[in-house]
């Protein structure tokens, strides 16, 4: 198979206290994390910052029914998933199809700045949630 993946595009680190992580990554590392947004569909709160090419989400939940909370629950703070950019969304869901890999959900959904993402499931990459994103 060729290369998919352009770009890592983001690095996602789940906690319980989003205010205080921020501000230990921003003295620790001199990060600086200006941008945020909520993700409401996943009951989701995220700060940014960039390094690099690459984004380094800080994600907290804004409820206990939210997926961040249940992660947080199932396996403690961490990592939380690590996102690939690829050209063509469609054609990569197809590809890793055919090798038995489980897409969550199952089509994809519109992101922010014109993306289309999608998660291969844990379970089916070695315990590693992976998010594949498309830029239009």
């Amino acid at each position: 198979m060729d290369r998919i993946v352009e770009n890592i595009e983001e690095v996602v680190l789940a906690v319980e206290d989003q205010d205080k992580t921020v501000a230990l990554f921003e003295e620790l590392f001199g990060l600086d994390f200006n941008e945020t947004w909520e993700v409401p569909v996943d009951n989701m709160k995220v700060r940014c910052a960039r390094v690099g090419d690459t984004e380094f989400h800080i994600v907290a939940s804004t409820g206990p029914e939210g997926v961040i909370a249940k992660f947080i629950r199932d396996r403690g703070e961490g990592i939380h998933h690590i996102a690939f950019r690829v050209s063509n969304l469609d054609k990569t869901i197809a590809k890793l199809k055919e090798k038995g890999v489980k897409m969550i959900p199952q089509e994809p959904r519109a992101g922010r700045r014109a993306a289309r993402y999608i998660f291969a499931h844990p379970k089916s990459v070695h315990g590693v949630l992976i998010e594949l994103i498309e830029r239009k």
